[in-house]
């Protein structure tokens, strides 16, 4: 019995490697194809450092996807445990590329993202990267939130995706109008696409935290099987607050760790990308603590 299960367990494990390996393998001709370039030109050819740190957020938020898509109780067979984890992962992949564009045309709807990397503008990589990532921690997060192993996972999903989707573009909104007021009327998108990496740094820090806030909902929302969609809704209003909240300590944080030092001006206007870590750390380290209190 032992040596069955032993057997069954590793041709589950070879099954759901060799599918992620296959995804991974074929990650950067699809990033190729879907960016309209030839990676191999980019990055090797052009030196485009925004397109490669774009490919590495995409890269990593694509390894985030696959975890989750491998990870649960297997099926009773063995196609039905590939089907299921390629149906996961075809979901996470679409629902990546789906962020994108909103992050593209909604979220920073005042410059084309895609066209700023084509041009080398390292800060708009920085942000595409970090809107893969923290579209990554989410996806995940929902993943393994749901207890359903077939496709009927999916639709909870889903709505969790849109949950973290629209508090991500309610951050971005209000970053944008914090940098409107302190700079009489002069435009967040613009700056980023004037080059200022500093000030991609530090959003990059803040989205990340976000979606480290929000994925946490899932350790305190209770996956209701017949109600998900209300499991969603709790989700998206834990969500909220956990943000909310993510924020509040990162201003106290961020008060006594750079203490005595003008961030306005370090970051809007002297570009200080050192400075702009600093912040961005803090913003994800608030993230990870609020996950692990709630885990």
């Amino acid at each position: 019995m032992i040596n069955e299960i032993s057997i069954w367990a590793v041709m589950i494990a070879a099954i759901n490697i060799t599918i992620a390996v296959a995804a991974i393998c074929g990650f950067r001709f699809l990033f190729g194809k879907l960016a309209g370039v030839s990676t191999t030109v980019e990055l090797a050819e052009k030196d485009n450092y925004a397109f490669g740190i774009s490919f590495a957020g995409g890269a990593g938020a694509l390894a985030l996807v696959l975890s989750a898509a491998v990870t649960g109780d297997s099926a009773a067979s063995l196609m039905a445990e590939a089907l299921n984890v390629i149906t996961y992962a075809a979901a996470g992949i679409v629902l990546l590329k789906v962020g994108a564009l909103i992050n593209d045309r909604i979220i920073f709807n005042k410059f084309s993202l895609k066209q700023a990397i084509h041009q080398q503008n390292v800060g708009a990589g920085v942000v595409q990267a970090a809107n893969f990532l923290a579209l990554g921690f989410i996806i995940h997060a929902a993943m393994n939130w749901v207890e359903s192993e077939d496709w009927t996972g999916l639709l909870p999903v889903l709505l969790v995706f849109i949950a973290g989707q629209l508090i991500l573009i309610l951050v971005t909104r209000l970053r944008t109008q914090i940098f409107k007021r302190r700079h009489d009327g002069e435009s967040f998108q613009h700056a980023i696409e004037a080059g200022n990496t500093a000030l991609s740094i530090r959003y990059a820090g803040h989205i990340l935290g976000t979606s480290l806030a929000v994925s946490a909902g899932g350790s305190i929302v209770p996956y209701l099987y017949n109600e998900f969609w209300l499991s969603a809704v709790i989700w998206a209003g834990v969500a909220a607050v956990l943000t909310l909240l993510l924020s509040l300590l990162s201003i106290i944080a961020r008060a006594a760790i750079l203490a005595k030092i003008n961030v306005r001006e370090e970051v809007d206007e002297q570009q200080n990308i050192g400075v702009a870590y600093i912040e961005a750390v803090i913003f994800i380290s608030v993230g990870l603590l609020l996950s692990g209190v709630v885990a």
